[in-house]
């Protein structure tokens, strides 16, 4: 079985665990680059063409936001209804409101159906796409089955000095990085997982996760607040249908029909209970894990 996986974003700091070495070398490298580039009289070698606009610039209208309690009223009508098909997707008031809304349509594949920027819209937060990656290596197709293996080759040829960048693409798309970074609000990062078993097409399983920017940390002690603080303070609509695995430190709500070509949602937690990430999966990477019947 080969296994393959890449995070797309890197704006928070809390998930270090999380983060692959291709990402974080992928920040790194634009701050390195940006930080020594040449004086503006200098002329910089284009790679293509110019990166679509950042959803760091786009959503920074929208207001910060902060997590609320949920409600008995609220918990009961998640248990009891069914698959909404994402119809009742709107902007979130919190962490509570945002996992609320996935439960809500874990038994369908609408939330996959919608680009992930389209989502960050709707959610009203910034995030769903990676213009820094956009902006670095405009000629690799975001959607290209072997897109990981191209940018880690292109961050490789960047460190040789064998491959070039706009500078002047780049620079604001950092800067603007560096300004959601400061503002207190929740992000949505987005990432993908390919696995290939032994005369086995390729599968390639998509996942976005909220995260929090350090501002947002901060104010809420280090995690993400509301009920997602610690795994103790779940709702009971995620207990009574999810399951926790203690050993693992993980939590996980699998659609009810347990099939793995539908999306989970898992909640990372470390030895204290403390709530880490939280990811939404298009499906079950690797079926024969059994991890959807557990």
């Amino acid at each position: 079985m080969k296994w393959q996986i890449f995070r797309r974003p890197l704006y928070v700091e809390n998930k270090i665990m999380k983060n692959e070495t291709s990402s974080l070398l992928l920040w790194l490298t634009a701050i390195m680059l940006t930080a020594c580039s040449p004086s503006k009289e200098d002329k910089t070698k284009e790679v293509g063409a110019s990166a679509v606009p950042s959803s760091a610039s786009s959503a920074s209208s929208q207001p910060d936001l902060n997590p609320i309690a949920s409600n008995s009223n609220s918990v009961k009508q998640v248990e009891g209804a069914p698959s909404s098909n994402c119809t009742n997707l709107h902007q979130i008031g919190g962490i509570d409101d945002f996992v609320r809304q996935v439960a809500e349509n874990i038994d369908s594949s609408c939330l996959f159906e919608r680009s992930p920027k389209e989502l960050a819209a709707i959610w009203g937060i910034p995030g769903g796409d990676n213009p820094l990656e956009q902006a670095l290596f405009p000629d690799i197709d975001p959607n290209d089955p072997k897109n990981v293996d191209k940018v880690i080759e292109a961050i490789d040829q960047m460190g040789k000095g064998e491959r070039s960048y706009n500078q002047q693409t780049v620079e604001p798309v950092v800067q603007e990085m560096k300004a959601l970074r400061r503002r207190d609000t929740l992000v949505l990062s987005t990432g993908k997982q390919t696995s290939q078993g032994s005369d086995q097409p390729l599968r390639v399983t998509h996942n976005f996760d909220i995260e929090g920017t350090p501002e947002y940390l901060k104010k809420h002690g280090g995690g993400f607040g509301g009920s997602f603080q610690n795994i103790s303070q779940l709702p009971e609509y995620l207990k009574a249908h999810g399951k926790i695995f203690e050993a693992q430190r993980v939590f996980r709500l699998f659609n009810h029909d347990r099939s793995p070509d539908k999306p989970y949602l898992e909640i990372v937690f470390d030895e204290s209970g403390k709530i880490v990430s939280i990811t939404v999966y298009e499906n079950v990477s690797n079926p024969a894990s059994g991890i959807h019947l557990m």
